[in-house]
Order: structure tokens, then C-alpha cells, then sequence
């Protein structure tokens, strides 16, 4: 079977990481890739583990060395995608999963660098009401990065970019419709 990109974008507060970590438990083909960020570390995040966290030089001789599959600069500070951290999965793994705003996803699923299928998939909840519910109760945002977030998400020419849009309204509807993706890709192959 022919190895596989996934990119999955969403708004924090979406269910994004619930259904990625549901993907890599259920499948041990499955690995995810570990971003760069110039931003500082959240309580309980580790260096290598959530994110490699790097200076804003070192980053930036990372994007003049071309060593970025993807970067870009969101709320404040920079994000990137290595090649190499696509690579060290692919080697390991059938399936590199990868966790991406709208930007960077579609650097990532127009760019032909790695032989291997992409598919875009958007996770979104149910509304802008339960969007701002849910990103209040983590109490990690102000209130302009919220609005910031709010705005951005539904944007109907963002979604029609994505190969699946999963609504995340019930979690284990959400979990199947990720499992059928994979499933479907797998049928289709053979």
C-alpha cells in the first residue's frame, strides 16, 4: 500500500487532537509528525514530544536552509513542518499524520516532494456557538485571539480546499467517519 500523508486543520477547540490521538491508538501504522514553533511552551508541553521549540534565528535559518515543508507566521509566532519530521515518520510508518493550520495544510497538500498520497481533512464543531463555548472553557485564549479564531474558521472557501470535512458535533459519529476515511483508502488500493 502506498504511503500516506493526512493533514488535519481545525480550530482549537474542534476535537482535532481527540480524533488524531484516536487514529494513532487504533492504527500502529499511524505516527505523528512534531512541528516547529518559535513560541513559548504551555504548561505540561515538552520539547520534542508536543513541539520542537526554537528560537526565532534558529527558525529562521531553518526556513533559508529550505528545511521546511511548510512555516508560517499565526498569532504572533512561527510554525513549521520539516521535511525531516515527515521523513523520520514515513521510514517508521505507514501513515504520517500531521496537525496544520489552514495555511500550512495547504502548503503541505499542493507540494509534490514526498511520493505518497495527501489527503486534507478539516474537523470542525458544530457551530460558532459551541466553537466559543468550547474555547472559553479552556481559558486559554483572550478575548482577540478568540475573535481572531472565530472569524477564521467557517470561511467557506477554506473548507472547499479539504478532500473531507468531519463535523465534530458527536465524538464517536466523528471517530467512525475518520475510521471510513482510512478504511475507504485502504478498499480503494487493493
Amino acid at each position: 500500500m502506498k504511503k500516506l500523508i493526512l493533514v488535519f486543520s481545525g480550530p482549537s477547540g474542534a476535537g482535532k487532537s481527540t480524533l488524531i490521538n484516536h487514529l494513532l491508538e487504533k492504527y500502529d501504522s499511524a505516527g505523528l509528525t512534531v512541528s516547529h514553533t518559535t513560541r513559548a511552551a504551555r504548561e505540561n508541553e515538552k520539547d520534542g514530544n508536543d513541539y520542537h521549540f526554537i528560537t526565532h534565528d534558529e527558525f529562521e535559518k531553518m526556513v533559508k536552509n529550505n528545511e521546511f515543508v511548510e512555516h508560517v507566521f499565526c498569532y504572533g509566532n512561527r510554525y513549521g513542518t520539516s521535511k525531516k519530521a515527515i521523513e523520520e515518520v514515513l521510514s517508521k510508518k505507514d501513515i504520517c499524520v500531521l496537525d496544520l493550520e489552514f495555511e500550512g495544510a495547504q502548503n503541505v497538500l499542493s507540494n509534490k516532494i514526498f511520493d505518497c498520497e495527501c489527503i486534507g481533512i478539516l474537523v470542525l464543531p458544530p457551530s460558532l456557538k459551541t466553537l466559543r463555548k468550547r474555547l472559553k472553557n479552556r481559558h486559554s485564549e483572550t478575548e482577540e485571539s478568540l475573535e481572531c479564531r472565530l472569524t477564521e474558521s467557517f470561511k467557506a472557501d477554506k473548507i472547499a480546499k479539504y478532500h473531507h470535512v468531519i463535523i465534530n458535533a458527536d465524538l464517536e459519529r466523528a471517530k467512525l467517519e475518520l475510521t471510513k476515511i482510512i478504511e475507504d483508502r485502504g478498499s480503494k488500493q487493493n
